[in-house]
């Protein structure tokens, strides 16, 4: 079969040939391809060799993720001060972001009455005073056009790519990075209209800004960032009332447009995961990062939804070659006997991950993964 028979196979809980193999891949390309993290990060032509040298040599695999997660385009988005590398932090450190009270309760009103574009242009300001209204469009563009070339050169590889646009998630996720989660967190008790009214502008304009760019791209699946609203860190009241409504909005106009939802989901969201059952069948990838409990995740969502995980980073960068294998193997024959379960990293591969600890993926599936 071809890695895009095999997904479609995963997606529909079906078995394919073998289980399918995606690694997130990031700034451990920059590791194992011997460049610097600033010429990952800025120099597209090193950034999908250095993807596809990866790829081929510890692989092959049948998802690519194409750095997303680095593109400074994406990065100026986030309401955060960015360190970036050869700047702040010599050249060879991954980026890190730096959070404070950046949005203040007044930008729920701006985001309602603006919308989103001038909203987020006003926050990048803040930030970014440097970065022009012009240059900030000309990011954006260039990020789709980066994702468009670069997925016909991974597909022309053999491979399938990752995403075709990203959503940073609910309203919640965005601003309890912005505001900080304290005082986002007593939002909650006394703004909770406001948060509201602002999530379903939000819900709205980011969803339709994700289906045009994903039809740019051309790649059928749309990331949605969850971490901040996981039960780690907020209340299942609150997650029902406040993040729930923006989620269901998302995922059903994503699915309507032909979309395949990817919900990356990191920290703890073992004790809400049946919330994930209220969402079509068959049709969303659930990717987990090694908190949630992905062997309970499968109890909880046989015969519904596609689980893609969950190699723990610390068994990737410090275990031997011998640990990841059995882990592997454990996750194909219990998460993946019957289908529906796409083999990956628990998030990013850690940027000092051991190369044979990554290629025991691949490895992995080829030894136990035949259905």
């Amino acid at each position: 079969m071809k890695a895009r028979e095999r997904l479609a196979a995963a997606l529909a809980l079906e078995k394919a040939d073998r289980v399918p193999v995606g690694p997130l891949l990031d700034h451990f390309a920059a590791t194992y391809c011997g460049i610097t993290k600033v010429e990952f990060m800025w120099d597209r032509p090193k950034r999908i060799a250095a993807i596809l040298k990866t790829m081929r040599e510890l692989g092959p695999w049948d998802i690519v993720f194409l750095g997303e997660t680095v593109i400074p385009a994406l990065l100026y988005g986030a309401p955060a001060r960015i360190k970036w590398p050869g700047r702040d932090l010599p050249a060879d450190e991954i980026h890190q972001f730096e959070e404070f009270e950046l949005l203040t309760p007044a930008d729920y009103d701006l985001l309602c009455s603006a919308g989103l574009t001038r909203f987020l242009r006003a926050v990048s300001r803040r930030l970014h005073p440097e970065l022009s209204f012009i240059r900030g469009l000309g990011l954006a563009a260039s990020y789709v056009y980066e994702i468009h070339k670069h997925s016909r050169i991974v597909r022309a590889a053999g491979a399938e790519p990752a995403l075709g646009a990203i959503i940073p998630g609910p309203l919640f996720e965005f601003f309890s990075l912005g505001r900080s989660m304290g005082p986002m967190s007593l939002d909650l008790f006394d703004r909770p209209e406001k948060i509201k009214a602002a999530g379903q502008v939000w819900a709205r304009a980011m969803t339709n800004i994700a289906i045009r760019i994903a039809g740019l791209t051309g790649v059928p699946r749309v990331f949605i960032g969850l971490s901040r609203s996981s039960p780690s860190l907020i209340s299942p009241r609150h997650f029902e009332e406040f993040v729930l409504p923006e989620l269901e909005y998302m995922v059903n106009r994503l699915i309507d447009a032909g979309l395949t939802p990817l919900f990356h989901m990191d920290t703890n969201w073992t004790r809400s995961l049946h919330y994930f059952r209220r969402f079509p069948a068959k049709k969303c990838i659930m990717e987990l990062d090694g908190s949630t409990d992905i062997f309970k995740a499968r109890e909880i969502m046989a015969g519904h939804t596609c689980i893609m995980g969950d190699v723990p980073a610390y068994l990737l960068a410090f275990k031997p070659r011998d640990e990841v294998m059995n882990y592997c193997r454990r996750l194909i024959r219990e998460v993946g006997r019957d289908g529906g379960f796409i083999l990956s990293s628990g998030c990013s591969i850690p940027s000092n991950a051991r190369a044979e600890n990554v290629r025991a993926l691949i490895e992995a599936a080829e030894e136990w993964g035949r259905y």
